[in-house]
């Protein structure tokens, strides 16, 4: 992109080339520009910059580390969605991890084989989370409620 400090001044120049130059996907070590997703087809920056924020409390050292260990199970937040997934399947591809279909190996290595074979989308996964949290929930609220409380202890 040809960039006129004429037209645009420089402060305008020089904050569009800091931004092409900076990160815009950030997984523990692993820092990934706008050019580098471009490269796999990728120009969900948007999204990169979400998933960057989603990612970063799960204590991820780099992608290589979350293809590894990391199950799909554990990256179904809230706010993280296909757009999201396909930015990190991006970048598995710019980092050269997982091969020619990197979502769908991540999956399968993560997934016994029945869990695979169910699995559809992604979105098949939040659901199951969220229907797994809210059992969790309720499961806690039952016992709490079937607890006797310290008052009456107290009245014994």
């Amino acid at each position: 992109m040809i960039l006129s400090t004429t037209i645009l001044g420089t402060t305008a120049v020089k904050q569009l080339q800091a931004t092409g130059r900076s990160s815009v996907l950030e997984v523990g070590s692993d820092r990934l520009t706008r050019a580098e997703l471009a490269k796999v087809g990728c120009y969900n920056f948007l999204a990169a910059k979400n998933l960057s924020a989603i990612l970063k409390g799960l204590g991820i050292k780099n992608l290589a580390d979350l293809y590894a260990r990391v199950p799909p199970s554990a990256v179904a937040l809230p706010h993280m969605g296909a757009i999201s997934l396909a930015v990190l399947g991006a970048a598995f591809e710019v980092k050269g991890i997982g091969g020619d279909a990197p979502l769908e190996r991540w999956v399968q290595k993560h997934a016994g084989q029945d869990e695979a074979a169910a699995m559809v989308t992604f979105d098949t996964i939040k659901r199951r989370e969220l229907a797994e949290q809210r059992r969790e929930k309720k499961a806690r609220r039952r016992y709490t409620r079937a607890q006797p409380s310290a008052a009456a202890h107290a009245h014994l």
